[in-house]
């Protein structure tokens, strides 16, 4: 039997114990961070055309506006959430699920409305998607651009309700309404390529991606593993949108139904 030096095993000690705390502090922050970045972006993609609005093509409407705080109520909350969890007060994090619930209830009819009337109006409810754009012409009509926004919603519903039936099982639920909060940032990232006027496919693909990457890193850094349910999630997320902007956008069927969606709401 090999007998390890004194010395040897005190020298392993330093580094396991550092490892270990950088696993922690990972652990602990890593949904905070990604929270934070999430609501940096959702300020930039909307807040120049608050502060700025002469290059809006058309006033921002009552619904988009309540539209857009029940949206950032919900990126907040997410936020919360995350810290009450990274300081251990779990029971107020299932206490406040309860508000969460409550904000998810009031987001899927006042997204699917919003979209609805965007197409009705021929823009954007907020008018500021496209003012990057040389003379405001448009690259995507409503129509096609309802693709993303519809899908998001769907695939933003889908994945919180699931989590939240998941809650008691925190692998999966945290999980799930990461990549679900995610989705929100498609509209985001349109809005901060609108200004820039880089409103196409590529570079929003290239914009949304850095989030589902950070969950992915996450789960390798501190799980040195990526979770298979973080991977399936976030191949779908970033496959789905060249598929809404090549595919489902621009076909005739789904301009059709939006049509009919349009006249008949």
């Amino acid at each position: 039997m090999t007998v390890k030096p004194a010395t040897l095993v005190s020298a392993a000690l330093p580094k396991r114990a550092a490892t270990s705390h950088k696993t922690h502090f990972l652990e602990r922050w890593s949904f905070v961070s990604v929270a934070v970045m999430m609501i940096a972006t959702s300020i930039a993609g909307f807040v120049p055309a608050i502060l700025n609005p002469g290059p809006r093509r058309g006033p921002i409407s009552p619904l988009a506006a309540i539209h857009g705080i029940i949206f950032f109520a919900w990126l907040l909350l997410f936020l919360i959430q995350s810290l009450l969890i990274q300081s251990g007060r779990v029971v107020w994090h299932r206490r406040l699920g309860v508000a969460t619930a409550c904000v998810l209830a009031l987001m899927v009819p006042l997204g699917y409305q919003t979209t609805i009337a965007m197409v009705r109006r021929g823009y954007d409810l907020s008018g500021d998607q496209l003012v990057g754009l040389p003379g405001n012409n448009l690259s995507l009509d409503a129509q096609t651009a309802s693709a993303f926004n519809l899908i998001a919603l769907v695939w933003f519903t889908l994945l919180a309700v699931i989590g939240l039936c998941f809650r008691r099982r925190p692998a999966i639920h945290k999980r799930l309404m990461l990549l679900a909060t995610i989705q929100l940032m498609t509209a985001s990232v349109a809005h901060l390529l609108g200004h820039a006027g880089a409103l196409k496919p590529g570079p929003i693909i290239g914009s949304f991606s850095p989030f589902l990457l950070a969950a992915v890193a996450r789960d390798w850094l501190v799980d040195k593993r990526v979770h298979p349910l973080t991977a399936a999630l976030a191949v779908i997320s970033v496959a789905l949108l060249p598929v809404e902007a090549g595919l489902i956008g621009p076909s005739a069927p789904w301009h059709r139904l939006l049509s009919w969606l349009a006249g008949s709401a």
